[in-house]
């Protein structure tokens, strides 16, 4: 089988190529304390670790595309105007990388995070989607040497952006979702058209302090817009949901909340039926005042 080099798909001019750098990020423990000003403005002030695969899976691309870019404390610049720029993240332990990112710099004089760039949009097709292998020596690796580059081999191109890969619906009384899992299965087709005309009880569960909350979908919202909400903005409105997440953040949803299905009923059900599912629910799971989240 003959073997395929990364430099066979661009299409470079030879002062490109001169200009040509590959990023090879691995995942990142990001210290919010001893970072620059311009990484914590776009990151966060929260130190946390970057599965930059798992982020990517669950949509967090602009977040990944700017975390590859950032390895820097110090706020050393990474690039020179005029150089072209490709990034990547781990895709497996076999040392196989995803393409997630192509710019070209056009101004450094701010930190990189800030300088003026251009994104290589003709490579726009393979984001998320170009997988290559790289025999790689370090934690963090900018390869510049073209006769390294050249060892550099396509592993395979996926159908689809790994950020959009298909997942199957398992079943209602199978529903069993993190935060970010909801935001990504809500994106699916086959998720909408399961969710998108039923009326339900549904539950979160708070794994940090076991609390729980007890919702129902009904009316025009059904199951599908109800959760979009919570994908959303992660109180989905609710009054106590929206205290907590405005005391605790929102990444305190992202890492706690889960998200599973009680009861489903038929478009057509009476939603007085719902109403009165929804506080039989309450009631048995302890719901209202201190064990749980809901006001009423």
């Amino acid at each position: 089988m003959s073997i395929i080099k990364f430099t066979d798909l661009l299409h470079l001019s030879n002062n490109d190529m001169s200009n040509l750098k590959l990023v090879f990020n691995s995942n990142w423990q990001y210290d919010a304390e001893n970072q620059v000003p311009e990484v914590k403005a776009k990151l966060g002030d929260q130190s946390r670790y970057f599965d930059l695969l798992a982020m990517y899976r669950v949509g967090e691309v602009a977040v990944v595309q700017e975390s590859v870019k950032t390895h820097n404390p110090d706020g050393h610049k990474r690039f020179k105007n005029g150089e072209i720029v490709f990034c990547f993240i781990p895709y497996s332990t076999d040392k196989d990388w995803l393409l997630v990112n192509a710019y070209k710099v056009l101004d450094n004089s701010k930190f990189l995070i800030e300088a003026d760039e251009e994104c290589m949009t003709e490579y726009k097709p393979f984001f998320g989607r170009l997988v290559v292998h790289f025999e790689d020596k370090g934690r963090n690796v900018t390869v510049r040497k073209e006769d390294i580059i050249d060892t550099i081999s396509v592993k395979t191109i996926l159908e689809h952006p790994y950020n959009e890969l298909g997942e199957d619906f398992p079943g209602y009384e199978n529903v069993d979702l993190s935060w970010n899992d909801l935001r990504r299965v809500l994106k699916f087709k086959n998720w909408q058209t399961a969710l998108e005309n039923q009326k339900a009880v549904y539950l979160i569960t708070d794994t940090a302090t076991n609390k729980r909350y007890v919702g129902s979908a009904y009316s025009d919202n059904m199951l599908l817009g109800r959760w979009r909400n919570y994908a959303e903005n992660g109180h989905g409105g609710n009054k106590e949901l929206k205290a907590l997440v405005e005391e605790r953040g929102l990444d305190y949803v992202k890492d706690n909340f889960r998200y599973s299905i009680l009861d489903i009923y038929k478009s057509t059900t009476d939603d007085e039926t719902i109403i009165a599912r929804e506080s039989w629910w309450k009631e048995i799971l302890l719901t209202r005042g201190d064990y749980g989240y809901n006001a009423n």
